[in-house]
């Protein structure tokens, strides 16, 4: 039997955490078990011990009876048989106290009183039921806020162990400034922050308790515009179109030079849904305008609002023609002249073409390299050859290029309505081997081939470069002097010469045929 109680000891002293004693005297109060903390999960079986030295101590009294409370709250006395034990209770003969099936209700402090001869003596122990985690949030139903605002949501959480709680945002990028916090506090930046708010209470018994609650961002409209500048001519239609998505939805208002479009017959307005997605929509508005004349020409505002805000996005409907691009030149290049083939779209005549180039030290072929001084564009007014298009390709060839060289060239096109907007930039080298200049960026080589790089390529062409059209605002229609470049075939005594595949005469007689035909034809 001492053995037995023994083992009771040590397995009480491994289970919990000792508590303080309380007894009435030094005599009566020896007791053999310990105060203990019994963590159990629900519906096991705890016993709670209260042994006294009197019951294997014969020079002490017995004990006259023994009692148990919860809390403050009898539960069972020995004195009184006949007294009716809490269900799931039981009291053992040697005074320990057994709870089957233990629930969460059962958590709390018990102690043990023993009545012996030489006084009473008492002693305390506890019960804590661990339990599964569970979650709510606050508020419960969906959360409409604006970009701008705080978000505040409340996690309610129980649980033994005390759970950890975690929020998660469908925002990958959202920080959450607040871990283990019952309350949630984030700023809205965006309408990406639309989604479920998830807590998520994890104690380590069962699985994680998940809650969440759905949030409405609402933002002002964003305004996609895939075409900024439409190209067309008199008598068609001219569509412009642009993609709204807000939330809530957002409605469309068109502007032209300023004023609001009159609608009518002949200019319509299409919407169409594109996406209607659970936290925003996307709307395709398109302005259409049949049998264009010239006052439908010009600037145009797409404007779109809702309760959250208003956005509007710029669009051009022009006749000019549109960017060119260069195409590969057949004719091999030499290291004093290059080819040149361009093609753009216009869907009126050519007037003319302008051809920007200048030469880049050496020292900087890198495009990525544009903090050095550049040149000033040299420019050349091209006469257009007359083709009525819409398809328009012409080629030139640049005289007078100073060998083993790096130059910059861009190009734009003028029809009745004005100029185009310029080309990317194409660079190319002249033959022979490039020379690194003194004291440029580039120090690892003192000489590169022009086989080693590209022939040519294309770079954006940026209007904040010294010489270019953002300098004192639009590119004049100044021709180059004569004496300076040679539109002919191109004397050695000239800096530059340009020598077109098409002469200035047989485009001139080319010009005068087709303008003949045209009269005949309408004269039919």
């Amino acid at each position: 039997m001492v053995q037995l109680v023994v083992a009771f000891v040590v397995l009480q002293a491994v289970l919990g955490t000792n508590r303080q004693i309380v007894t009435g005297n030094p005599v009566a109060g020896s007791f053999l078990s310990v105060p203990t903390t019994v963590k159990r999960y629900e519906n096991d079986t705890v016993l709670l011990p209260c042994y006294h030295n009197c019951e294997y101590d014969l020079t002490l009294a017995p004990y006259r009876y023994v009692r148990w409370s919860r809390d403050d709250l009898l539960l069972v006395d020995s004195r009184y048989p006949d007294m009716r034990t809490p269900p799931r209770m039981r009291l053992w003969s040697n005074g320990s106290l057994e709870v089957t099936d233990v629930q969460t209700e059962d958590t709390g402090d018990y102690m043990c009183e023993i009545m012996t001869d030489g006084g009473k003596a008492s002693q305390r122990h506890a019960i804590e039921v661990q339990y599964q985690a569970t979650a709510a949030v606050y508020p419960e139903d969906p959360i409409d806020i604006r970009v701008g605002q705080i978000l505040e949501v409340i996690c309610q959480v129980t649980g033994v162990p005390q759970p950890y709680i975690k929020w998660t945002l469908q925002n990958e990028n959202a920080s959450i400034p607040l871990e283990n916090e019952r309350k949630l506090s984030v700023l809205i930046e965006d309408r990406s922050y639309s989604g479920p708010v998830q807590c998520t209470a994890t104690n380590g018994v069962g699985e994680p308790a998940v809650a969440s609650v759905e949030v409405f961002v609402h933002f002002e409209p964003e305004i996609e515009v895939k075409s900024p500048t439409v190209h067309t001519r008199i008598g068609e239609t001219g569509i412009l179109e642009c993609l709204v998505t807000a939330h809530p939805v957002a409605s469309i208002h068109w502007f032209h030079h300023g004023l609001p479009v009159v609608f009518d017959r002949r200019i319509v307005k299409l919407d169409a849904l594109v996406t209607k997605h659970q936290y925003y929509t996307v709307q395709r508005h398109q302005l259409a305008i049949r049998n264009l004349r010239d006052s439908d020409l010009g600037q145009y505002e797409c404007k779109a609002g809702n309760r959250v805000g208003i956005a509007s996005a710029q669009l051009e409907l022009t006749g000019r023609p549109m960017v060119a691009s260069f195409k590969p030149a057949a004719e091999m290049s030499s290291p004093t002249t290059h080819n040149f083939i361009w093609q753009t779209e216009s869907y009126s005549p050519l007037i003319e073409y302008k051809l920007k180039f200048r030469r880049v030290p050496s020292g900087n072929v890198t495009p990525s390299r544009r903090n050095f001084p550049l040149l000033a564009w040299n420019e050349l007014i091209i006469p257009s050859d007359g083709s009525y298009g819409p398809l328009h390709s012409i080629g030139y060839t640049l005289q007078g290029l100073q060998p083993t060289s790096v130059y910059e060239v861009i190009v734009l096109s003028r029809n009745r309505y004005g100029w185009s907007d310029p080309s990317n930039i194409l660079r190319f080298a002249t033959g022979g081997e490039v020379e690194i200049e003194p004291g440029s960026e580039d120090t690892s080589a003192s000489v590169m081939s022009s086989s080693s790089m590209q022939p040519t390529e294309t770079l954006e062409y940026s209007e904040s470069e010294p010489g270019s059209i953002g300098d004192g605002g639009l590119i004049t229609d100044n021709m180059i002097p004569n004496d300076f470049f040679d539109y002919g075939t191109g004397t050695e005594g000239a800096a530059y010469g340009l020598a077109p595949l098409f002469t200035p005469s047989l485009l001139l007689l080319l010009t005068l045929a087709i303008n003949k035909l045209f009269v005949a034809i309408k004269h039919l």
